[in-house]
């Protein structure tokens, strides 16, 4: 294969970016690049930065540097399109928060302490709040009431430590503290929230707040669509075999990507036998012995059968569905 061709059939299995060296690196172990020169890893990343600058390209640029993944699925890869909406959403519904006046987040912080069940929640004022910007009851199911008192920092930069303590000082008798920001904490201010001998302190950081203002939908909406979907499940107990055999149900199998000697097992009689599929023309190794194709192995196995379809009778572990499939299908 070309270097993208092979850089495509990597990335494909790999299930998110990888580093141009480790491409070049596994596509080479798998011994699908066809390369002439002594740089192979120079030219994996010139050709894929050049390609993804392309409309059409298969290829996006990771968020690290020089690593590189395939770009969204087509349509029909109706999961994968979801994922994609979803961690755009979530990118630009962070981004609003920290764009936010401090006075508005609060608002917003507010509204979200009602969405969770909380009853008179209310905004303090600046000149009395002592750290606290919102407080509010919780009532478990009317069986205890939790006084919560939230400081909400809209700010880019991680809060510290400082912050934790002063909540903590404004803190009223059997008042709960949690502190809510767009951004992060510090590790010093982690390790003071959960100090042993003092008051905790609830932290909820700026991945936490978008989940919850998801979960809770405000400023978020839900849409459904419907869509088709077959049930494998009941075409696989009408068709059976077929099915798989037809390949439709798991897809092509990535034959660059099968090594040979590959491990093949077939069941006789409630036990496990195991072999070596040698190559896709058939040669099969079995105790020790290279028999010319599958079949003729088949019959060392269960000895007493003058025909048997070997193609049938052994079985490997498909690389991309982790399940048993008769060689038949690499053919």
């Amino acid at each position: 294969m070309q270097f993208k061709d092979a850089a495509y059939e990597i990335l494909k299995h790999a299930g998110g970016p990888l580093h141009y060296n480790e491409i070049t690196e596994r596509a080479m172990t798998a011994g699908i690049l066809a390369y002439s020169g002594q740089t192979p890893h120079a030219t994996m990343a010139a050709l894929l930065y050049t390609d993804t600058l392309k409309p059409d390209s298969r290829f996006r640029r990771g968020d690290q540097k020089g690593t590189f993944a395939l770009r969204a699925a087509p349509p029909s890869d109706i999961q994968q399109q979801i994922n994609a909406i979803d961690s755009r959403v979530r990118k630009t519904l962070h981004a609003r928060l920290l764009l936010m006046h401090p006075k508005k987040f609060e608002n917003l912080i507010q509204s979200l302490l009602d969405a969770m069940g909380l009853d008179k929640t209310t905004i303090t004022t600046y000149s009395d709040d002592g750290g606290i910007d919102i407080r509010g009851v919780l009532n478990a199911e009317n069986l205890s009431r939790i006084d919560v008192a939230v400081q909400a920092k809209r700010w880019k930069a991680n809060v510290g430590a400082n912050v934790v303590r002063e909540l903590r000082g404004s803190l009223k008798v059997h008042e709960h503290g949690i502190v809510i920001t767009p951004s992060d904490f510090t590790a010093k201010a982690i390790a003071e929230a959960d100090e042993p001998g003092k008051t905790h302190i609830s932290l909820i950081n700026g991945e936490e707040l978008v989940d919850l203002l998801i979960q809770r939908q405000v400023g978020v909406k839900q849409q459904e669509y419907i869509v088709p979907i077959l049930d494998d499940e009941y075409w696989t107990e009408i068709l059976g075999d077929e099915l798989q055999e037809s390949g439709e149900q798991h897809g092509k199998e990535s034959k660059a990507l099968l090594k040979f000697p590959l491990q093949i097992q077939a069941t006789y009689k409630g036990q496990i036998y195991q072999a070596e599929l040698l190559d896709t023309g058939g040669k099969v190794r079995y105790s020790g012995q290279v028999y010319d194709t599958p079949s003729a192995a088949a019959k060392a196995v269960a000895q007493k059968w003058k025909a048997v379809n070997g193609w049938d009778f052994w079985r490997y572990t498909s690389l991309e569905t982790g399940k048993l499939l008769k060689i038949g299908t690499l053919k």
